[in-house]
């Protein structure tokens, strides 16, 4: 593109306004403001030389002020469709992190569960055990119980048994004396009743 003499004129004025704006673009960290105030340069720019193209008749100058606001346009578009794509970016990294934080937060829920569960079956398990243990000395001091009881009437029993034992021998021992004194009290009379027939004879 060859410019004329006004329009280099025009140009060299327009680049000399742009380089304490183009200063600041160079030295500062690229950003949303930055980007803003980088463009609004570029279509002031482009706006002064369509001015001054329509003031000049300078198809040439016109047509590079038309570039620049096309260009202005599409670094418009291009950096919407950045802040879009951030936003984006932004909004999924956040809906990451609170999938992450549920996430963990389930995580957390579920091992706290678990430890209640382990704790409850540990319980479970002391009181199993305590309620076998109570069961089973119950039963100890039952058998022991009945076993005594059996003992003191095995013991009554053979008591009885001996009691009887000696009442049926005291028995037996009276009827032998009794016989003794039956037979004493029948050979006794037997040697009366001889006695008495021997003095019969002799008298």
């Amino acid at each position: 593109m060859t410019l004329t003499i006004p329009s280099k004129a025009v140009d060299g004025a327009l680049r000399l306004a742009r380089v304490p704006a183009d200063k600041i673009l160079d030295i500062a960290p690229e950003s949303r403001a930055t980007a803003s105030l980088g463009l609004a340069v570029d279509r002031a720019d482009a706006a002064v030389r369509g001015a001054a193209a329509s003031i000049l008749s300078d198809p040439a100058l016109r047509e590079d002020a038309k570039k620049r606001e096309t260009a202005a346009d599409q670094r418009e578009q291009a950096s919407r469709l950045r802040a879009e794509a951030e936003a984006k970016m932004d909004e999924a990294k956040a809906r990451t992190q609170a999938k992450q934080a549920e996430a963990e937060k389930r995580r957390e829920e579920a091992a706290a569960d678990a430890e209640k569960k382990r704790e409850k079956a540990k319980k479970d398990e002391k009181q199993r055990k305590a309620n076998a243990a109570k069961a089973a000395e119950s039963r100890k001091k039952a058998a022991q119980a009945e076993a005594q009881t059996t003992k003191e009437k095995s013991n009554s029993n053979a008591k009885e048994n001996r009691l009887e034992a000696l009442e049926t021998k005291a028995e037996a021992l009276e009827v032998k004396e009794a016989a003794v004194r039956a037979a004493d009290e029948a050979r006794r009379v037997k040697k009366a009743a001889e006695a008495t027939k021997e003095e019969r004879k002799s008298s």
